[in-house]
């Protein structure tokens, strides 16, 4: 028979293009890429064997007739493997898993096996082809049932694409009927010209195909940088994770990208992460690097607890010599973390997650161990319960949920409750108490805080007013502003509005700050101040005896009150250098002309102690703790 088999040789040419192309780009090794491989693979040895025998059917006498049946079988088997292997393909692509349900294994091994039994025993039966004697080639009876077997895999693969439909993209979904409707064209074709030999050329396009719109490394590649991307990462991280395969991740995020963008420019900042992702690639040896994001890396070891000491080194020396944009110098930070499954995390959130923790905490403490931050299950419960909490937040926000309570303020002049603290509380059922220490910073980092602020402020002018306050002998309520608070140019607009609102004397609020807000917002706190004051509002310093403790802020800022911290009066009576510091701190602050509240006060020798040397006031679990304004009333009605 004189075969066409321009098709043929067209198809081994396309397929070995995909089969080079494929090979040396950059490719994520998964089980359904380990099936395109096979389908390639199977796809290249069934064109060339087509080919050759084309050739050794129409020269019988080049080999003996046993060979004739093995190259023939060998080309049938691969020709339907094909169709095995892309419907297996099918099938990983919607199920997402290495782990197929038997049924499935069934549907996809039992016709190849029919096949493979058919074709093996040909040479005994004659089912499937038949060599003549005079070397001629002869369909045998069952030989239609390769092409039944072959067409039930692709309309198997087109069912499941069309049930599993939102798993794929519209143009995938086309790339999978053109494949079934065209294989149902060749068949037909093949079948009313045999000798045109068009069934390979049909195969190798619709791999070309899959190629493009399901394989394509280049989907999985940082083109610009070089690397991996951040598909990619995902991808092998869930396909380990599924599989239950351990592996380790080194984040590394570049500061000082940021200011590259603003002030040179994005090209600049893409030749900078260019420059240090083929730097890492090489450094990371075998293991893959990915890209992703603006400035973070990934390199993916699939040891165990992977030592990555020699790497992180590595890049804390890269990183002290410079950078080049355009012969310019540059020089980078680089932050560090490790993230390990599943020690550390079991699911491909918890592992980016455990990766942004990480890295907030390298910057935040760069001295870590080694230089590098070890994620842990422990950082990951503290993230969600600190994503849990802000939701609380904003839920108590909405509803009015936060409570404030009050801590009495006893006068040693008058012996008498004459003012109180005012501290926010958050309860919940199933966090129970959660510490202002906690979620204030949280409210700060989440931008709440201005929020929370005005409702403590709000509920505290309310309180005093319709509970008459000053008719019952309480003089001021202090109220704690934060360090976001103090940033604010028009604090001191919004606070007079609020009490004027209220219709609240201006000097029955006594405002609160930390030596850390006045260090950030230190000139437009001090106007703040100026003009508050003007209208009669009195301010404190809190907590002084911790953090720096600095003088500076007590001549400097227009301070009334200065509160000591209970730690200081605690250590005083446990040690004589501690004792010294209390005494002379006090004699200081009431030199300057200030008052003074002593907080932490829990017994009667600290009272002794306290009013000796001269503090003006106490406040502590001596007197009460702080209460809901219920029981506030109370304790101010007993006097």
């Amino acid at each position: 028979m004189d075969y066409i088999i321009h098709y043929d040789v067209a198809a081994f040419v396309i397929t070995l293009a995909i089969t080079l192309h494929f090979c040396f780009k950059k490719s994520i090794d998964t089980y359904r890429t380990q099936l395109f491989s096979l389908l390639v693979g199977l796809e290249l040895v069934s064109s060339a064997l087509d080919l050759v025998t084309m050739y050794t059917i129409n020269n019988p006498q080049v080999l003996p007739n046993i060979w004739h049946y093995i190259l023939n079988g060998i080309y049938l088997l691969s020709f339907n493997a094909t169709s095995a292997v892309y419907f297996a393909y099918i099938v990983s692509t919607v199920k997402k898993k290495r782990k197929i349900k038997p049924l499935e294994k069934a549907l996809i091994l039992l016709p190849f096996c029919i096949d493979v039994l058919l074709t093996a025993t040909t040479p005994g039966t004659g089912l499937i082809f038949v060599i003549t004697e005079t070397g001629e080639y002869v369909h045998g009876p069952l030989f239609l049932v390769l092409y039944a077997n072959a067409m039930l895999y692709v309309l198997s693969s087109q069912v499941y694409s069309v049930v599993y439909r939102a798993i794929f993209t519209r143009g995938q979904l086309v790339v999978v009927c053109v494949y079934t409707i065209s294989s149902f064209v060749v068949l037909v074709i093949q079948m009313m010209f045999p000798n045109l030999m068009i069934a390979q050329f049909a195969v190798a396009i619709a791999v070309f195909l899959i190629y493009l719109s399901l394989e394509n490394p280049q989907d999985y590649t940082e083109r610009e940088i070089g690397t991996y991307n951040k598909a990619a990462f995902e991808k092998i991280l869930t396909a380990d994770i599924e599989n239950e395969r351990h592996f380790s991740v080194f984040a590394v995020e570049l500061g000082g990208m940021q200011y590259i963008s603003e002030t040179l420019g994005i090209e600049s900042a893409n030749g900078i992460l260019k420059q240090f992702g083929e730097f890492v690639t090489e450094a990371a040896g075998k293991r893959k690097v990915f890209y992703l994001s603006e400035n973070r890396f990934a390199i993916l070891s699939e040891s165990r607890r992977e030592a990555w000491g020699k790497l992180a080194d590595a890049v804390r020396v890269r990183c002290m010599e410079p950078f080049y944009a355009d012969s310019v110098p540059l020089s980078l930070t680089a932050l560090l973390c490790v993230a390990d499954y599943p020690e550390d995390a079991v699911r491909l959130a918890d592992i980016e997650a455990l990766i942004d923790i990480c890295l907030e905490e390298a910057a935040v403490h760069p001295d870590a161990d080694g230089g590098i931050v070890f994620a842990d299950v422990g950082m990951l419960e503290k993230h969600r319960r600190e994503g849990r909490i802000i939701q609380l937040m904003k839920t108590a926000l909405q509803e009015k949920q936060f409570a404030v309570f009050y801590q009495p303020i006893f006068s040693v002049e008058k012996q008498r409750f004459t003012s109180a603290e005012a501290l926010i509380r958050l309860q919940n059922d199933e966090l129970g108490f959660i510490s202002p220490e906690e979620f204030i910073p949280l409210a700060e980092k989440n931008g709440m805080i201005l929020e929370i602020g005005e409702f403590v402020f709000r509920e505290v002018c309310r309180f005093i007013v319709e509970e008459r306050l000053l008719a019952r002998g309480i003089e001021y309520i202090e109220v704690n502003l934060s360090v976001v608070q103090c940033m604010q140019e028009s604090l001191y607009r919004d606070l007079l509005d609020i009490m004027d609102e209220y219709h609240l004397p201006y000097p029955c609020i006594n405002l609160e700050i930390t030596e850390t807000a006045a260090v950030m917002s230190h000139e437009t706190l001090m106007r703040n101040m100026n003009k508050l004051i003007e209208q009669g509002v009195n301010f404190s310093l809190d907590d002084y005896g911790t953090g720096f403790s600095n003088t500076t802020f007590v001549i400097r800022y227009p301070f009334r009150i200065v509160k000591i911290d209970k730690s200081m009066v605690w250590s005083a009576m446990k040690d004589e250098k501690a004792m010294y510091a209390l005494k002379y701190t006090m004699a200081m602050v009431k030199a300057m002309g200030m008052e003074l509240v002593a907080e932490g006060v829990e017994n009667e020798d600290h009272i002794r102690l306290l009013t000796e040397l001269g503090c003006d006031f106490f406040q502590g679990y001596y007197y009460s703790r702080p209460v809901n304004g219920e029981m506030f009333l109370e304790r101010i009605g007993a006097q």
